[in-house]
């Protein structure tokens, strides 16, 4: 009976597999990864050979892994990933002459933070180079399971499984027009902006889901005017349409308001904590141990206006 022990399933057959999973596709899998469609079907046909089971169903326009291809595949994310690690690890041998970091960011610490945090980190080690991707923190969790990324920064407490250290901790603030009518106070409820139409992210956005809340627990209804997920985008709607935005305050880190004024908002007060996440129990290589000092000084810089002179 086949099986995997009789050393016929290598590598390279789980990555093809990866590969073909992915685009969906042998003609299109077969390009990504330079080999002919018929070479890479002989490959994925000696994978299921070697295992004994069918791994996709194939048909003229598509291929889709079967459940036995499903199962596979979460072994194989975790093997590939481990493989990939000590890669890196062995990289990091060389005392961080050579190698290469992936980081999963929230896309408003992504834009900000983490460019300056990179300009530093290549003056440190140039020969590393660093993978920068936006995403959810229900991505990152995701991500760091199958090896796409090392490092996530994103929202503590929402994802299973991993490990968090803090970073800072923050409020979503109410961004008016100059010549709003709640620009005259220091502090605004939520009651006051439910009567409003606000801007706000779209929905999968931790952000969205703290609006949500809020209003809901002030027994209010939100009124959306509109949907973005880029703090520009949502700055130059605020100045244009005068409805109010709800950000991150972190967000408006190194900005200069220009036709807009920021505000607290309270009853209640909408407050996350962002933080360092990786796999539990797991070691972080020396490439992530130089950048995290790295981030958490630009991050003091940044909430400081004191110290932050420059814009994002």
């Amino acid at each position: 009976m086949p099986s995997i022990l009789n050393d016929t399933v290598e590598l390279r057959h789980l990555r093809y597999l990866r590969a073909v999973a992915d685009a969906g596709s042998f003609t299109r899998a077969a390009a990504e990864i330079g080999l002919t469609q018929p070479t890479l079907s002989q490959q994925i046909a000696q994978l299921e050979q070697g295992l004994g089971v069918e791994l996709l169903t194939r048909s003229r326009r598509e291929c889709r892994l079967t459940p036995a291809g499903e199962m596979v595949m979460q072994y194989a994310g975790r093997i590939l990933g481990d493989v990939d690690a000590l890669k890196r690890s062995l990289d990091d041998m060389s005392e961080l002459r050579r190698g290469t970091l992936r980081i999963g960011a929230l896309p408003t610490l992504a834009q900000c933070l983490l460019p300056r945090v990179l300009t530093r980190f290549h003056q440190a080690h140039p020969d590393i180079r660093v993978t920068v991707l936006e995403m959810s923190v229900d991505d990152m969790a995701r991500a760091i399971a199958n090896g796409m990324i090392e490092l996530g920064i994103g929202c503590l407490g929402t994802s299973l499984g991993l490990k968090g250290e803090l970073l800072f901790s923050e409020e979503l603030v109410a961004v008016l027009a100059k010549d709003d009518a709640l620009s005259n106070r220091t502090v605004v409820t939520v009651a006051e902006l439910a009567k409003r139409p606000i801007i706000v992210p779209p929905p999968g956005y931790g952000t969205r889901t703290l609006i949500n809340h809020a209003w809901a627990k002030s027994r209010r209804r939100a009124i959306f005017s509109l949907e973005v997920s880029s703090v520009e985008s949502a700055l130059q709607a605020v100045s244009g349409s005068g409805s109010p935005a709800i950000l991150p305050s972190s967000a408006l880190w190194g900005l200069h308001p220009a036709g807009w004024i920021v505000r607290r908002i309270t009853r209640p007060v909408m407050r996350r904590q962002i933080g360092f996440l990786v796999t539990q129990g797991g070691h972080p290589r020396p490439a992530i141990q130089a950048l995290i000092p790295i981030v958490r000084k630009v991050t003091r810089e940044l909430a400081d206006p004191a110290l932050s002179q420059v814009s994002c």
